[in-house]
């Protein structure tokens, strides 16, 4: 089984291989990639990309994401820096990078922070230290990421036990519902975990029961 799953969003094949070769040049970790190839600009096709990365992040099968900033297809443009926005929007803490050779034009629209965005000059570049020191950052927000949903969905997993020994207890369930605003922000979902074990009404009441209990205490 590999360390991790690298995706990669470009519409050039070259552009493709030099990542996959300069990460595998520098990095002694085994390594698997998924390719995202845009070749097609139509709203279907792209929308089936976002729905196949969303996939694959619930499922763990992608680690982290190198996108390319200038992605062309029939003479249309796509911007890297919005498919890092939309999939942002939906999983905030999921490591993702631009390539790119005008930074500044990211960094117009406060859409990616800064240590985000890295110049293709300097990534491309596989005998500088500033490619390598890039490659490094990529794998320790990777390894971040996936240490960080280890220790919350492992949590998940202990409240959910202690609710199946303790019933449902309002701070148990107060520290699930808490726990699982954590998971959302590290993998996209359409539920809450707790929806599996609970029904919305039983939610809702102890969710009242803690407010009132709060508004007690103030």
């Amino acid at each position: 089984m590999c360390d991790y799953v690298i995706g990669i969003i470009d519409d050039e094949e070259f552009n493709i291989k030099m990542i996959k070769g300069i990460i595998k040049a520098q990095i002694d970790k085994k390594v698997e990639f998924k390719t995202y190839f845009i070749n097609d600009q139509n709203e279907t096709s792209i929308s089936q990309i976002y729905k196949e990365i969303f996939e694959d992040i619930v499922k763990n099968k992608l680690t982290t994401l190198i996108i390319d900033e200038k992605i062309l297809s029939d003479s249309n443009e796509l911007r890297g820096s919005e498919i890092f926005r939309n999939i942002k929007q939906s999983v905030d803490k999921f490591p993702m990078i631009v390539l790119t050779n005008f930074p500044d034009d990211c960094m117009k629209d406060n859409i990616i922070d800064p240590d985000k965005i890295y110049k293709k000059i300097d990534f491309l570049n596989m005998d500088s230290a500033m490619s390598k020191e890039l490659v490094k950052k990529i794998f320790l927000n990777a390894q971040k990421y996936v240490e960080q949903r280890s220790v919350v969905e492992k949590r998940t997993e202990e409240l959910e036990d202690e609710i199946k020994i303790n019933g449902y207890k309002p701070q148990i369930v107060s520290a699930l519902i808490e726990n699982e605003e954590k998971l959302q922000e590290l993998k996209p979902t359409d539920y809450r975990q707790i929806e599996k074990i609970m029904k919305p009404d039983e939610i809702r009441d102890i969710l009242t029961l803690l407010k009132e209990a709060k508004n007690l205490l103030e």
